[in-house]
């Protein structure tokens, strides 16, 4: 895995000029944090297959009530609830650099932040996805169920179990020092890179009015 340091947008525009449209790119507010799905930091006795089907269960129990539109199989499910905070096998990623950059540095100020560009994603349908039988880690281009997940040019990465860890050496991480995610996150809102836009809802838009007051984001 290659690492580059920035102190400025120009930075990030020279360190990823050579990306292609297909690059994946993910925001991480602490440069430490690995590329492992939220259902693999579970600290758990169970199996994580067992506990995914736990979480899942209830989710799909109680979600119903919520959803305009009932998802055709398990992987939209699975993007629904990633979605919406439940720890999943999935990995967000975004195909804008600059929303990568929003995220990685919106919060944890104290922290350095980074933003990871994997240039040689394993693509595949969504429709072509059969969760129990996945080897490999793959890309997908979710439905776009949500706006939010539009908005954001969301895409995913599923994984088969909780050894998969991308490290692959085809990974750009672009860190982003503590000191200067200030600055940069004023450039961004600038360029209309903020909460009111990338998650286009009401509470995007509280979001992004507290911060124009200096109100602080829990």
């Amino acid at each position: 895995m290659k690492e580059v340091s920035i102190s400025s947008i120009g930075d990030l525009s020279r360190a990823v000029e050579n990306i292609q449209r297909s690059d994946l790119c993910r925001g991480v507010s602490d440069s430490n944090y690995e590329l492992k799905p939220s259902l693999f930091r579970c600290d758990t006795d169970k199996n994580y297959s067992d506990l995914e089907q736990s979480l899942m269960w209830i989710f799909k129990t109680h979600a119903k009530a919520h959803l305009d539109r009932i998802p055709k199989n398990n992987l939209e499910w699975l993007v629904i609830a990633q979605h919406h905070g439940l720890p999943t096998r999935l990995l967000d990623w975004s195909l804008s650099p600059l929303i990568a950059c929003f995220f990685a540095v919106n919060s944890n100020p104290t922290k350095d932040g980074a933003i990871y560009i994997y240039s040689s994603a394993n693509w595949t349908r969504e429709e072509e996805i059969d969760i129990p039988s996945i080897a490999r880690i793959y890309s997908f281009i979710p439905s776009h169920i949500s706006k939010r997940i539009t908005s954001q040019s969301g895409v995913f990465t599923i994984h088969p179990n909780h050894l998969m860890i991308l490290k692959d050496s085809n990974i750009l991480k672009v860190i982003i020092p503590a000191k200067k995610k200030s600055t940069i996150l004023k450039m961004l809102v600038k360029f209309g890179i903020h909460y009111g836009t990338i998650s286009p809802d009401l509470d995007g838009l509280s979001k992004y009015i507290k911060h124009v007051n200096n109100i602080p984001i829990y």
